[in-house]
């Protein structure tokens, strides 16, 4: 990997690590402010817990970890266009999980990064996209474009924070992987003939 590659990919990990703390520390300050207690506790392990085993599975796990990533944010991707046309979480009830799941993901891919740096970045992307593409469809769904918020206000929201840290980092990370010459399938196998 090339220096530049080397130094855009520790760039995008550190801002993602950053983003991830800082944005962990709020979504926790707000569950312990409101229910607070054990619910909080329980609330806030509900994502914490699945973000770290991704996170270690990325680390100790480096090549067969693609594929675990690939399904997982297919699924949070799909969950999130789903709840945003017909409503599947509660929101009110539960807050918004949907969006904390997405978070949580973007975290754990950003160490997915460290090794499979161009499947991250893609990911990312993806997610980030798909995140934006729920926002915008469950405006058109709920209100319409008419009288719903702009661009810049769904951005705002906890559903859209996300969005943009998503798509920077994974276009930093796309971009490190292309000049590494890192490949979204990952490395092949080498194979030593027999002598």
């Amino acid at each position: 990997m090339t220096g530049l590659a080397r130094v855009l990919k520790w760039i995008a990990f550190t801002f993602m690590v950053l983003f991830g703390v800082l944005g962990g520390l709020f979504i926790a300050g707000y569950a312990f402010e409101d229910p607070g207690g054990w619910d909080a506790v329980m609330m806030t392990a509900g994502w914490v817990l699945p973000m770290l085993a991704l996170v270690a599975y990325a680390l100790v796990r480096k090549e067969a970890a693609g594929p675990v990533f690939i399904a997982v944010t297919a699924f949070v991707g799909l969950s999130t266009v789903l709840d945003s046309l017909i409503g599947v979480v509660p929101r009110d009830d539960w807050g918004p999980v949907l969006a904390i799941s997405v978070f949580s993901l973007g975290v754990a891919l950003a160490f997915l990064g460290l090794y499979r740096t161009s499947l991250a970045g893609l990911l990312m992307v993806v997610l980030g996209v798909v995140q934006m593409a729920g926002m915008v469809l469950g405006q058109l769904v709920r209100d319409g474009f008419a009288d719903g918020p702009g661009p810049g206000a769904m951005l705002g929201g906890s559903s859209g924070v996300v969005v943009l840290p998503l798509l920077v980092v994974g276009v930093l990370f796309l971009f490190a992987g292309s000049l590494g010459h890192d490949s979204v399938r990952g490395h092949a196998p080498r194979i030593r003939p027999a002598h």
